[in-house]
């Protein structure tokens, strides 16, 4: 029986590590391992270019919330921001979503209710601009974790915020969500990209 069920087990992680595989996200340039500078400086003097290209690169992984563009007056070019919308994180068991970058984070994402969400600053600089990436995590604050059997007696733990859902369902009250850091991996993953789609113009299609 034990036999039996490692068996299973290893079944299922090549399934999953082949479907990973499959799914990856294979964009050309990816493959660079050399960490990019945070913020990082592109050259260009086209401001409506490298902001298009941003935008392409971040709604890969985000729901863009608000932006708010680069714009030129005469001389002065002022500060582009993009903000998104909060995305729960990827799972082992969604690898074609590609925002939990390295093994470990989507382990820990299927293990727990982790979201992210990003913000971007486009900072005009001597012939280009600064591109300042953060992307932040947030676990969810349950009264209890979920599945548990013990009874919501069982923990005791105080909280002080007071944002309260699942009022009346079968499932763990949530309180809200704890900050947890930044995803230094997928900040990488969006430079990286950004990168690219500006050294890549795309094709014209006549």
């Amino acid at each position: 029986m034990a036999r039996n069920n490692l068996l299973l087990l290893i079944l299922c992680q090549y399934l999953l590590a082949v479907g990973c595989a499959c799914l990856r996200d294979n964009t050309p340039g990816l493959s660079d391992v050399s960490p990019q500078p945070n913020p990082m400086f592109v050259t260009s003097n086209n401001p409506d270019y490298v902001w298009d290209r941003i935008i392409d690169a971040v709604d890969d992984y985000f729901d863009i919330e608000r932006e708010d563009p680069i714009r030129v007056y005469g001389n002065l070019v002022t500060e582009g921001r993009i903000d998104t919308r909060p995305k729960i994180a990827a799972t082992y068991l969604e690898p074609w979503f590609h925002d939990s970058v390295t093994q470990e984070e989507r382990l820990v994402s299927t293990c727990q209710t982790i979201r992210r969400r990003a913000t971007v600053r486009v900072v005009p600089e001597n012939n280009g601009f600064l591109i300042f990436t953060s992307v932040y995590k947030e676990l969810e604050d349950l009264e209890r974790p979920l599945g548990t059997n013990a009874g919501a007696s069982g923990f005791t733990s105080t909280n002080t915020i007071n944002t309260i859902t699942n009022i009346g369902s079968d499932a763990p009250t949530s309180y809200g969500w704890i900050p947890v850091g930044r995803d230094s991996a997928l900040e990488q993953r969006i430079l990286l990209k950004i990168r690219y789609n500006i050294d890549n113009p795309p094709m014209t299609i006549y």
